[in-house]
């Protein structure tokens, strides 16, 4: 081996997109477009748009991975770069498909469930490809709904819960929920001293957890991408938390279920004022 041959990961996108283009590497080339920054044209006046081709009964938005191949396969025009995630947060139609490299050599079309799953994969499957990987969801409790979980026996958990590394990066409520899309719920769910409570715990059963693709398996809010699943009587595992998240974005975890006796332990009482 060449020891002055750099490392695949110090390689520039473009080479390591070209050899597997050229060597047939799909899987290589989906994983590489997950991370990939693409090319998109724009408008006249520079504003997003969404260019579509027609095949095989189905529109197609198009996009290139280099400016270079966007030159060799469309019209010259404008264009500006956006990331594969940002592209899917703001997917206008679940039935459209995505093709990139449009009009080179080794051009490649997505189906509208593969961009869906390539951001947000089934979360079954995510578990099987990394089966020491531990997924931790979460799901905001309603001011009102503090005081009955606590005294809940077996507790359960449905609705809409979301993947907890997705928004480790939000500090203050609001946020938070600027990033869920649930701004408008503040009053029911931000205590009078602006902090919001979550239920959080690991994932067991990961076939329970439903993905809905026509909203791309993500969140309503718009502002970052955010995994989410829909379970119905999910019982929570042993460990298990409320967690208090303050105006300044500090965590508290105020109880931890014990599943072996069906009940929730308090690790800080929950104050009265901000129980139903």
């Amino acid at each position: 081996m060449d020891d002055e041959q750099p490392p695949v990961d110090d390689l520039p996108f473009a080479e390591l997109w070209a050899f597997a283009a050229e060597s047939g590497d799909e899987a290589a080339r989906l994983a590489l477009l997950r991370g990939a920054d693409l090319v998109v044209p724009a408008s006249t006046d520079g504003a997003a748009s969404w260019p579509l081709a027609q095949s095989e009964g189905r529109d197609w938005v198009t996009v290139w991975t280099s400016p270079e191949l966007m030159a060799a396969g469309a019209p010259a025009g404008p264009w500006q770069v956006a990331s594969f995630a940002e592209l899917v947060l703001h997917w206008p139609d679940p039935a459209w498909g995505l093709a990139v490299d449009l009009g080179t050599p080794h051009p490649l079309l997505l189906e509208p469930g593969t961009v869906s799953r390539l951001l947000a994969p089934d979360l079954a499957d995510e578990v099987a490809a990394a089966p020491g990987e531990v997924v931790w969801v979460q799901q905001v409790v309603p001011i009102a709904g503090i005081d009955p979980l606590l005294h809940e026996r077996d507790a359960r958990a449905s609705g809409q819960v979301q993947r907890a590394a997705d928004l480790e990066h939000v500090g203050a409520p609001t946020v938070l929920l600027q990033a869920l899309g649930r701004a408008d719920e503040e009053l029911a769910l931000v205590t009078d001293e602006g902090s919001v409570h979550l239920l959080r715990w690991p994932v067991l059963g990961a076939g329970l957890y439903g993905v809905d693709r026509d909203a791309m398996g993500l969140g309503p809010g718009r502002t970052t991408p955010v995994r989410e699943y829909r379970v119905d009587q999910v019982a929570l595992p042993h460990g298990a938390g409320l967690v208090e998240l303050d105006r300044h974005g500090a965590e508290t975890q105020r109880a931890r279920y014990d599943a072996l006796h069906g009940r929730w332990r308090l690790l800080v009482p929950v104050p009265a004022g901000e129980r139903a």
